[in-house]
């Protein structure tokens, strides 16, 4: 890897980026619904992975499902998109179409699911916008050590599928894995075989009890290197890249290589704080605008309304047990809305 030929790409894929994108960056974040895996064996660098024997009864790493509708309202609140839903593998479609239902309609928003492989002849696909498939690396020999229960056939298959029902699809992909800079060619190979419409890039963020607790992660260059190389050879396609609070510094260059989208915060913990303040901050250092706030705590509380929104609502329909449902958790929703509220301010005045 040259250096001074990724600063080239880069400034080449920042201008490409504006030209297909405009001169906006989005605040993204993924929707949780536990921490529990049910793969028997799962992937070596996930934090579930540390989880999956402490936890005795599966469905008690379920997150309750008012908390998450109140984690969706927020985030329709302050102008976070969310990525897509996800938590581990082991839902019906039953239950997946319920939370997906709901959160689609509090949000007036189809929303992207990356729960393993999908039965789409099971999900209601009215409220669903795309389909993320967890590929996490391309080199196949990595992929068969760390990911041996999520085979890239099978992946790939779903997501060729998807399209077949008009859904747009995109892919995981973590850096700091091991991978090799030659493979990012298997990476523009793979882009364009299934023609996605996004791509998540995230920075392996070293979790303690994995074989991953005290390696390094993927350098700043390195990180600009791919995300600029997929932008050069895909100027549509939706970039979207992940970095860790300890790692902020790495926000402006990756929107610089050309990444139109930020994720993977502890947004709770941070919202209103120096860290979040960071966020904006190294953003509109680019010369982007940016769609939503980390720091508005007046739109936090709903007290104001967000101008710079990425939202435009839809007309989503649910079925009446779905609305049924939802009208029983109002009152369970607004408490957790305002506990997760509180516990920010906490945080922001220094008493938590």
């Amino acid at each position: 890897m040259d250096p001074l030929e990724v600063m080239e790409r880069s400034i080449k894929a920042y201008k490409l980026t504006t030209k297909y994108h405009g001169n906006f960056v989005h605040l993204k974040r993924a929707l949780f619904l536990g921490w529990y895996c049910d793969l028997e064996e799962p992937c070596k660098f996930c934090y579930m992975s540390t989880q999956k024997n402490r936890i005795k009864d599966p469905k008690s790493a379920r997150r309750r499902l008012e908390s998450i509708l109140a984690e969706a309202v927020l985030m329709k609140r302050i102008g976070w998109k969310l990525e897509f839903i996800s938590g581990g593998y082991g839902y019906t479609p039953e239950e997946l179409n319920r939370i997906v239902e709901l959160v689609a309609y509090l949000q007036r928003s189809k929303q992207y699911l990356n729960v393993g492989i999908v039965d789409f002849e099971q999900l209601n696909l009215e409220v669903i916008e795309g389909i993320v498939g967890a590929v996490e690396t391309v080199n196949e020999d990595l992929h068969r050590y760390l990911c041996p229960q999520k085979p890239l056939d099978k992946t790939k298959e779903m997501l060729l599928k998807a399209k077949d029902y008009n859904l747009k699809t995109g892919i995981t992909i973590i850096l700091g894995l091991g991978e090799r800079e030659e493979d990012i060619d298997k990476l523009l190979d793979l882009i364009e075989e299934l023609d996605l419409d996004r791509i998540t890039f995230y920075s392996l963020n070293p979790q303690r009890g994995t074989i991953f607790e005290n390696r390094s992660s993927v350098t700043t260059l390195e990180y600009m290197n791919w995300v600029s190389t997929v932008r050069l050879n895909f100027p549509k396609i939706e970039i979207i890249t992940g970095t860790w609070v300890d790692k902020l510094s790495n926000i402006g260059p990756l929107i610089m290589s050309g990444s139109n989208t930020i994720t993977k915060f502890p947004l709770f913990r941070i919202f209103g704080r120096r860290e979040g303040i960071t966020v904006e901050k190294e953003i509109r250092s680019t010369g982007r605008e940016l769609l939503g706030t980390f720091s508005d705590i007046e739109v936090l509380k709903g007290i104001k309304k967000l101008e710079n929104t990425p939202y435009v609502d839809e007309d989503i329909v649910i079925s009446e047990e779905s609305m049924r449902l939802l009208e029983s958790l109002r009152d369970a929703i607004d408490k957790k809305i305002e506990e997760y509220v509180s516990g920010i301010l906490k945080r922001i005045e220094g008493k938590k």
